[in-house]
């Protein structure tokens, strides 16, 4: 009998969930957010925005109020690449087309930032009968959805706060249980992870943690750290609403034994073919003629299972997912040393809007290793 793997089981319930309104502040406190738009028919809104920012306790960075000693591009690189949250405002205007690429400011503004991994929101007009051609491509090249402009203030406030929440409680996957931590220490030895679950995640881990005479080592992983470690303890503490506060201890933590192999073939290195890989998978593109008899030295180390549930997950953690599972195959393969971005889009029918960067794994201790990017749309196997 062939035996097939059911894939992750993911705790949905952390979707309600919201951190402690002081974290929150704390948090909010250390934010810069850079606003950015096309001011000649955005300066209402730039104030909304920014002051919703400021209420919230953030830092609004914007034109009209920081001073700058470089040239105005220069400056703008600067507040972007300081900044860690990025609005964007898109109305009728594209703004001037600026050399070398001819993008907008607010084009290679949005760019810079996600490039630099930044958290982004664009706010874009739904009520704009005079939009410029080159903004309405720019719209539909990353999918934005539209606002009403008395709508500004609620979103920015609520984006925020998402951002928050999912700062202070992560997700995380441990074996094949994916959940938010709302507390992980490590020490070299130990990893202690506090967090709030669904009855059926703790009571499988439990039962692990109970399998005294046949325990086996977990994957646990927490952005680009991933570590086989033993689960040695849970504790639960029961609140009302049926939520359960567990306290996991994992022991000896260890990165995944990595492949000291790799072998490139056809003029493509290793970190060439598991590019290709991920092109394959995730977008379909076809290897080169000259590697059709050798897709096997393309595996991304990526499960297929993991990958398709993680995409049908609603809209809100569906990137948190995708996030953890793309770590556990190219981290735990050590086919990457670290994820350095990924965003992903809303669902558009079986389509989601990928962007994906990572850096090599080191092979060298002089030299540094290369940092790879690709995009497109996803359409999972």
């Amino acid at each position: 009998m062939t035996a097939y793997r059911v894939g992750m089981i993911i705790d949905t319930s952390a979707v309600a969930r919201r951190a402690d309104p002081e974290r929150v502040r704390d948090w909010l406190a250390e934010q810069r957010v850079f606003i950015s738009s096309a001011m000649g028919d955005t300066t209402a809104e730039r104030r909304t925005v920014a002051a919703a920012v400021e209420a919230e306790g953030a830092r609004a960075v914007w034109f009209e109020e920081f001073g700058r000693d470089a040239d105005a591009q220069e400056a703008y690189v600067t507040q972007v690449d300081a900044a860690t949250v990025y609005v964007a405002i898109l109305k009728e205007q594209y703004g001037r087309l600026n050399p070398p690429d001819g993008f907008s400011a607010t084009e290679a503004e949005y760019l810079r930032a996600r490039e630099g991994g930044k958290r982004l929101q664009v706010l874009t007009a739904a009520d704009a009968p005079g939009r410029e051609g080159h903004l309405a491509r720019f719209i539909d090249r990353v999918r934005f959805n539209y606002v009403d402009a008395d709508d500004l203030t609620r979103r920015v406030r609520r984006r925020l706060h998402e951002l928050a929440a999912e700062a202070l409680s992560p997700w995380v996957k441990l074996g094949d249980f994916v959940f938010r931590a709302e507390h992980i220490t490590e020490d070299g030895n130990t990893v202690t992870v506090r967090t709030r679950v669904s009855e059926e995640i703790s009571f499988q881990l439990e039962a692990l943690r109970d399998q005294r005479h046949a325990r086996r080592r977990l994957r646990f992983v927490h952005r680009s750290r991933v570590v086989d470690a033993e689960l040695t303890e849970v504790r639960r503490t029961t609140s009302a609403g049926g939520v359960d506060e567990l306290t996991l201890e994992l022991a000896q933590p260890r990165p995944p034994a990595a492949n000291t192999m790799r072998a490139g073939t056809g003029g493509y290195t290793p970190d060439d073919l598991v590019e290709l890989g991920l092109r394959g998978l995730l977008f379909g593109e076809a290897l080169p003629t000259s590697l059709t008899q050798l897709g096997f030295m393309t595996d991304p180390g990526l499960d297929g299972v993991d990958l398709r549930h993680a995409f049908e997950q609603p809209n809100e953690i569906a990137g948190a997912i995708t996030r953890v599972v793309l770590a556990d195959g190219l981290v735990g393969s050590g086919l990457a040393s670290r994820l350095l971005a990924v965003h992903l889009g809303p669902r558009t029918g079986d389509v989601r809007r990928l962007e994906l960067s990572w850096e090599e794994p080191r092979a060298y201790v002089n030299v540094e290793p290369r940092r790879r990017r690709l995009e497109g749309e996803w359409r999972p196997v």
